[in-house]
């Protein structure tokens, strides 16, 4: 069973990035006009009236300095593998941290033992028609992925398009323009390798 960082008493995601916002001493204006949001947006992304894409989600993020999924819980979760600096940990996989954008039926499991690594490795599970949106994700770092199992449609800039099959990977700098999406009729499942981490 996986853990999702959502729950019912957990605050909300508006109610995580309002704090982060304010106890950075940030108004609503001057976030939204770092993002290319409006503040009327914001403030219903806020108010958890609105559902931010996940490209959208990575901007606020990046721009507060927080990590994407810290959005999701205000827990830690460190305690959960029992990591130390100098040993392994073993992440099972009935105990992966699960992270699910609103609005998106893409699942995130999270195969390295918290969020303070150097490199992110995730377990990301695609249903069919469904990919992180219209909208490009952009970011800082480099990513690695390999197609598990499905057909993914893969969008380098505005011009590039890829179809990766099981086995096929892909290396691309985090600052391009990228997005995805599963063509095929089952679930397409995608290891992915993130530096710095992002989500």
């Amino acid at each position: 069973m996986s853990h999702a960082y959502e729950s019912s008493d957990a605050p909300t995601l508006g109610e995580q990035m309002r704090k982060e916002r304010k106890s950075q001493g940030k108004t609503l204006q001057t976030v939204a006009d770092a993002c290319e949001i409006s503040v009327s947006f914001l403030s219903q992304i806020e108010r958890d009236q609105a559902q931010p894409s996940v490209a959208t989600l990575h901007r606020l993020a990046e721009y507060l300095g927080h990590p994407l999924s810290g959005f999701f819980d205000g827990a830690s979760i460190t305690d959960r593998h029992q990591a130390t600096e100098d040993h392994a940990v073993i992440v099972r996989s009935d105990r992966r941290l699960t992270v699910t954008f609103p609005g998106s039926g893409i699942r995130n499991e999270l195969l390295t033992p918290d969020l303070k690594r150097a490199i992110q490795f995730i377990w990301v599970v695609i249903p069919p028609g469904e990919g992180t949106g219209d909208e490009p994700l952009v970011h800082e770092g480099e990513e690695c992925g390999v197609v598990i199992q499905g057909q993914v449609e893969i969008w380098i800039g505005e011009d590039q398009r890829e179809i990766l099959g099981p086995g096929d990977s892909i290396y691309q700098k985090s600052t391009i323009p990228h997005r995805s999406r599963n063509i095929g009729d089952e679930d397409a499942i995608i290891v992915t390798a993130i530096t710095p981490p992002s989500l």
